[in-house]
């Protein structure tokens, strides 16, 4: 009888410790469960703008000046009638280099008529330099406009809307492209143009200066 009664206790620890180690596991289970790492997909999207630019490279230096300040010249520069910002037709090359906060380098052979690019500041912006005064800047950089807004990437209409009987269209010979030409109204001006190159729907370059170096068609 006493070893029936022993039996039975042994028997029954055994079972208690299975039964509180299937609690432990489950236990541990659902910890496992609740502390699982979870994995998070991002997907980042970037969006890009094409800036359209001729880079031209230069071919030697000017005489050194010094430059105090910082850059005047940046893709918010607008460019007129009468210049690109601060730099105006008819400075000469070292006031132009001043105004403009950075000096200039020659892309052509000096002469009495030569162009010549800033160092600093954006891409794509020419001065023709005739005399040792500033009489002609072109514009391929589409991000660079005028202070109405017009420039590359605009439609032909576009500029006829912004500018109205203002401008005269030139067609270019054997060619689809067209010239169409800001002439102001004001007497003052009657000397300076902005010329908007079109490839007869999209403007593709702008150019601004005084006559007659604005009117021409070939590099100086």
């Amino acid at each position: 009888m006493r070893l029936t009664f022993f039996v039975l206790l042994g028997i029954a620890m055994v079972s208690s410790l299975i039964w509180f180690g299937a609690i432990d596991t489950d236990n541990q289970s659902e910890e496992l469960r609740l502390t699982a790492p979870t994995t998070t997909t991002t997907t980042t999207t970037t969006t890009t703008t094409a800036v359209t630019t001729t880079i031209l490279s230069p071919i030697g230096t000017l005489p050194f000046i010094e430059i105090e300040g910082e850059v005047n010249l940046d893709y918010s520069s607008s460019i007129s009638t009468v210049g690109l910002d601060t730099v105006t037709f008819g400075m000469t090359v070292k006031n132009a280099q001043k105004a403009a906060g950075t000096r200039f380098s020659p892309v052509t052979p000096r002469g009495e008529c030569f162009l010549a690019i800033p160092d600093k500041g954006p891409k794509g912006i020419t001065f023709w330099i005739a005399e040792s005064t500033v009489e002609r800047i072109d514009i391929d950089n589409e991000l660079i406009r005028t202070r109405s807004g017009a420039g590359i990437g605009n439609t032909e209409s576009l500029i006829y809307e912004l500018f109205g009987e203002k401008i005269e269209t030139k067609i270019l010979p054997e060619s689809s492209e067209r010239l169409l030409i800001y002439v102001p109204s004001d007497s003052s001006d009657k000397n300076f143009r902005v010329v908007f190159k079109s490839d007869g729907r999209l403007i593709t370059r702008l150019w601004s200066g005084r006559l007659p170096w604005v009117e021409m068609a070939e590099i100086c």
